[in-house]
């Protein structure tokens, strides 16, 4: 079977080095930088994850949450109005199975610590290392398949 007929027989979208994306899995991105959200969407449909969704402030992300399944959230940690960690906190109690990785451009540990608390799979800086952005990602929806 080739890669094509794999992909339409939905097992997997191809991501090079013998790994692959799980099919099926909603992401929703919410940061309120347009640059960032455009690039993480792409990266992420490059990489077989063609079910992306937008927020750019955390009321918006909340709304689409709780009519919306999703698989994942990366959530950054300023955002206007609400910020990132109260975000998180009512998302873990609209969907406290939900999965959330925090990302942010201003790193602090007790933030981080804090996030790990109230729930969050993970807290990735910006500019992202984008190998191990797309290792954590694959990780908790590969454990989560």
């Amino acid at each position: 079977m080739s890669e094509t007929d794999a992909t339409k027989a939905g097992k997997t979208f191809p991501l090079g080095m013998g790994r692959s994306a799980p099919v099926g899995k909603k992401i929703l991105i919410c940061d309120d930088e347009k640059t960032v959200v455009d690039f993480l969407a792409l990266f992420l449909k490059k990489e077989g994850f063609p079910d992306v969704d937008i927020a750019h402030e955390a009321s918006a992300a909340l709304e689409k949450i709780k009519n919306t399944s999703y698989n994942l959230v990366l959530l950054d940690i300023k955002l206007p109005g609400m910020d990132g960690i109260q975000a998180l906190q009512e998302i873990k109690t609209i969907k406290p199975g939900l999965d959330v990785i925090m990302i942010t451009g201003y790193p602090d540990v007790d933030t981080a610590e804090q996030a790990v608390q109230l729930g969050a799979y993970d807290y990735i800086v910006k500019p992202f290392d984008l190998a191990y952005f797309k290792l954590a990602i694959l990780t908790k929806l590969l454990l989560d398949s």
